[in-house]
């Protein structure tokens, strides 16, 4: 008999990649286009990399900087740090490895998409790219046939064979060829084109292109990289800008030169069309999110949060108390955010309200909305008509991706009125928080404040070591308005020591929020115990991170069975749990 947890495991298994790390022969033999490239650098430069597997955080110790890692075979990554003395010495370049095309195949390539574009109407619908793709590769078989060598197939034959009723005649190319072909042209396609080696790297966090000139990215690993992708000339540049914006949903225009959507990944992406806004051209960038959403554990993990800072926002949550997770541009806000929403009741309604699509929810009951852009102003949807819906819908917890502006102030309202809210703002401590909600042009009375019950403080940190990491530096609650003072009253819970990066508990009974609005809801006889079971809590958090259990879907089925069959079946099968990566 397979259970629903081994049958879930299956749907995520990827497809086996068996080359071991330090295997570069083994890798080269695998992959024709890996072999061709190492022969090539080890020709131009003198040395040869090695194959580092796929790519962890302990790889910015290897040295010399020449490694080759694996992305989405066959797309690989290879970084390489010129030796001093050398060309480009004291930079660091990272160059995307896949199958290429030779100038013959690309016209046999342009004309297998013709046949493609003019054949596949007749085809069955398909309903997700995994069915396109192998709808894609059926038609490629049909239309090829494989020989030793490859010859062009002559296009007056084939018009003298469709003359006399022959049919169109297969179009030569070797099995090598097929494979190659087949690759590009789903790339071009189904995935992202020319960016897709980029986007296939999950270690790449923000992409920059401005122009003609060579991407720049920043990397989870090492410092700025300067790829060896750039668009060849402004017409290839403008056009592809064009296609995209056009598939992300938000068209691009000499009229309206600026956009911001999401990619079908997550991924965030800013386009800036025209060179009379861009100066150095039409320029566009990529915050890349994971595939796979960062659970709590894995963030606790890399010591952004603590276990007990975790079991904190675990009772806020389960107990419908209103959170914002604030920070800086890239403090990594949306990832906390999405790690901490399992903690919310798994039978309740979740309403989330974005401008683009990145807050995603495992709960059953959701109810995903996003802005509309649109030159008709009666059929343009913003974020402020998004939540005023949401109050109409009976939600148990209202989830904004992101409040820039007057929407904050009915976010209140939905506090107000009894619904929890859960955000991301821009504001590094509670006090700027105040002052950008309280100022305009969001303009919360400071009286209603306290309708929020905490914020937890996010920022971009030196990592021990060296490189960035991201911290959750202070929680602060919001106990509510002093009259006498004219103003806010707020503590702080937990706080980071930057020396010693540890995160420290500074509100044992001295916080409101656990104690005069959980405690009573949990239905404590006295105050104080709700401390003791925040010391439950963290401890079987600390349980998960010691096991490992750091997949999302692990935390958040086992969050399930605590909120369908209570705390000692979760007990339980928090010690019994195989994990997805065990």
């Amino acid at each position: 008999m397979v259970t629903e947890q081994e049958s879930n495991e299956e749907d995520r298994k990827e497809p086996e990649f068996n080359i071991e790390p330090g295997d570069l022969g083994g890798l080269m033999a695998e992959y024709p286009h890996i072999r061709e490239w190492v022969e090539q650098f080890e020709a131009e430069h003198g040395s040869r990399p090695i194959y580092y597997g796929p790519l962890d955080r302990d790889a910015k110790s290897v040295s010399p900087r020449n490694l080759i890692y694996a992305t989405k075979p066959p797309c690989f990554a290879h970084v390489y740090s010129p030796p001093e003395g050398a060309e480009g010495a004291g930079n660091t370049f990272w160059f995307g490895l896949e199958p290429t095309i030779t100038e013959e195949e690309d016209d046999i390539r342009d004309r297998i998409v013709e046949r493609l574009l003019r054949d596949a109407p007749q085809k069955e619908r398909f309903d997700n790219d995994a069915e396109f793709i192998a709808m894609i590769h059926e038609m490629m078989d049909e239309m090829t046939t494989t020989t030793s060598s490859s010859l062009l197939s002559n296009p007056v034959v084939n018009q003298a064979r469709e003359l006399i009723g022959m049919g169109e005649a297969p179009i030569k190319v070797t099995p090598e060829q097929l494979d190659r072909l087949k690759y590009v042209v789903v790339r071009d396609l189904v995935n992202n084109g020319p960016l897709e080696t980029l986007l296939a790297d999950e270690m790449l966090e923000d992409i920059h292109s401005i122009g003609l000139s060579r991407i720049n990215m920043d990397h989870k690993v090492f410092p700025m990289l300067t790829s060896n992708i750039a668009f060849k000339d402004q017409e290839l540049l403008t056009k592809y800008l064009r296609s995209m914006s056009e598939r992300i949903g938000r068209p691009v225009s000499d009229s309206k030169p600026i956009v911001d959507g999401a990619l079908l990944d997550g991924s965030r992406i800013n386009i800036i069309y025209s060179d009379d806004v861009s100066i150095q051209g039409s320029s566009f960038t990529i915050r890349k999110f994971a595939e796979e959403t960062i659970s709590i554990i894995q963030l606790i993990k890399w010591k952004t949060l603590s276990a007990q800072m975790a079991a904190y926002i675990w009772l806020g949550l389960e107990s419908g108390m209103s959170m914002l997770v604030s920070g800086e541009t890239a403090s990594g806000k949306t990832t906390t955010l999405n790690a901490v929403l399992p903690f919310i009741d798994h039978n309740v309604k979740i309403y989330t309200a974005e401008d683009t699509p990145e807050v995603k929810v495992a709960h059953t009951i959701w109810q995903r909305l996003i802005t509309r852009d649109s030159k008709n102003e009666d059929s343009r949807v913003e974020m402020f008509d998004l939540l005023k819906a949401a109050l109409r819908s009976r939600p148990r917890y209202i989830i904004i991706g992101e409040i820039r502006g007057v929407e904050g102030a009915i976010a209140f309202q939905a506090m107000q009125t009894g619904h929890p809210v859960v955000g991301t703002f821009h504001a590094s401590n509670i006090v700027k928080l105040i002052q950008r909600f309280t100022g305009d042009p969001i303009n919360v009375p400071a009286r209603f404040f306290d309708n929020l019950n905490f914020a937890i403080f996010q920022e971009v940190v030196e990592a021990p070591g060296g490189g960035v990491a991201r911290r959750i530096t202070g929680v602060s609650e919001v106990i509510g308005f002093d009259k006498t003072a004219d103003g806010i009253l707020t503590r702080n819970m937990f706080e980071w020591d930057p020396v010693a990066d540890e995160v420290y508990f500074r509100g044992m009974f001295q916080s409101d929020m656990l104690e005069n609005k959980i405690a009573p809801r949990m239905g404590f006889r006295s105050k104080r115990d709700i401390y003791d079971e925040l010391q439950r809590r963290t401890e079987a958090i600390q349980r998960m991170c010691d096991r490992d259990l750091t997949h999302y879907d692990d935390v958040f089925d086992l969050l399930d069975v605590y909120y369908k069959e209570g705390w000692d079946r979760f007990a339980a099968a928090l010690e019994t749990w195989t994990g997805v990566n065990h």
